[in-house]
């Protein structure tokens, strides 16, 4: 089931990215890129604040993580509160970039390529791969039985989180390793 929503959400993205055509996606694409940035220099200090803000279950001996062992678990809430700092900064700057895009929507109109809706499709689709993989790796710190079991039932799930080139890795190293 959580297959089929991902598949069904990267099916709407490619369409909302082809309807966008190429120039005004290229904007929106490094609106993304920009707020990934800021993100990525402001999550570490934020994730401090927001301990106090954001709820976070404990851990106790019997709670089973798929991704982290048992000793890392209980140390597991740092590296969630930087990850929802990572988000919240991510957040912030995407309702930037939309409103920004608000003035520049004639773009909308504007042809670059002959095929420009497949390559504004395929950028689109991209970036809401990379906003699956982050709430996905955000699920996984939380240590509730039937969130775990999402990533154990599903090989769609557990294929983002672990397997993705490149970018699992890096976001195991922005919220793990670098806060742990």
């Amino acid at each position: 089931m959580i297959g089929f929503i991902i598949f069904l959400l990267l099916l709407f993205s490619f369409y909302t990215g082809a309807r966008r055509a190429t120039a005004l996606q290229l904007l929106y694409t490094v609106g993304c890129i920009l707020s990934f940035f800021l993100a990525m220099a402001l999550y570490e200090s934020w994730g401090e604040k927001i301990e106090l803000y954001v709820p976070y279950l404990s851990v106790t001996p019997e709670t089973e993580m798929v991704y982290y062992s048992q000793e890392l678990s209980f140390d597991l809430d740092k590296a969630y509160y930087a990850a929802v700092a990572f988000v919240g900064w991510l957040i912030f700057g995407w309702l930037l970039t939309k409103f920004i895009m608000i003035f520049v929507r004639s773009l909308r109109f504007k042809r670059l390529l002959e095929d420009d809706w497949l390559v504004a499709g395929i950028l689109n689709t991209v970036l809401m791969y990379i906003t699956i993989l982050i709430a996905l790796k955000v699920l996984t710190m939380i240590p509730v039985e039937g969130i775990q079991n999402i990533f154990t039932r599903s090989f769609t799930a557990d294929f983002i989180v672990d397997k993705t080139p490149l970018l699992s890795n890096m976001f195991d190293r922005l919220w793990i390793t670098n806060i742990l």
